[in-house]
């Protein structure tokens, strides 16, 4: 019988000091994105941050998605591996969805743009928690799934799916 259901995010940071090819992909991907997008919250090029438009225009905040797009063909080849996350077998953990969040950009300097990815993983069935590892197991409706376990740590979010049940029967 499971615990709850629940989902697991992890963050993933990008900035100019990227070390392999994926972060490198999302880190230039973005920027070149930023600044197509961010022209229209320029001001004829009087802002240069991505904070400036923000404090200018709060519409900026459509930049975060207008971005995502961008690196969606990167995240695509992840095969919904989420880079960060892995069981303590080393398997990654799969997610089913992935937003981009814009910290800081600069247009005139892109060693400023520092952008995160956050993953959630797919529905996941926790059956035990022992000290500081989760006992967990995909949410394949009529399969038998292996458990597979996932410390935990500061970086990661545990989402609770609470279910409705009947309290009387």
């Amino acid at each position: 019988m499971a615990l709850a259901y629940i989902n697991l995010s992890a963050k993933q940071y990008f900035n100019f000091m990227c070390k392999t090819d994926f972060e490198r992909r999302i880190f230039h991907d973005s920027y070149k994105e930023f600044q197509k997008k961010s022209k229209v919250f320029s001001l004829n090029n009087t802002l240069h941050t991505f904070q400036q438009m923000l404090k200018e225009n709060e519409k900026a905040n459509t930049l975060h998605q207008k971005l995502n797009y961008s690196v969606m063909g990167a995240l695509v080849a992840q095969e919904n591996k989420i880079p960060v996350l892995n069981d303590l077998d080393g398997k990654p953990i799969l997610f089913d969805w992935a937003e981009l969040h814009i910290y800081a950009s600069d247009l005139l300097n892109k060693a400023g743009h520092v952008v995160s990815v956050i993953y959630t993983s797919k529905k996941l069935v926790l059956h035990e928690i022992v000290g500081d590892l989760l006992i967990l197991s995909y949410d394949v409706e009529g399969q038998f799934n292996e458990t597979f376990m996932v410390k935990m740590t500061d970086e990661l979010v545990l989402n609770y799916q609470q279910q409705e049940e009947m309290a009387y029967q």
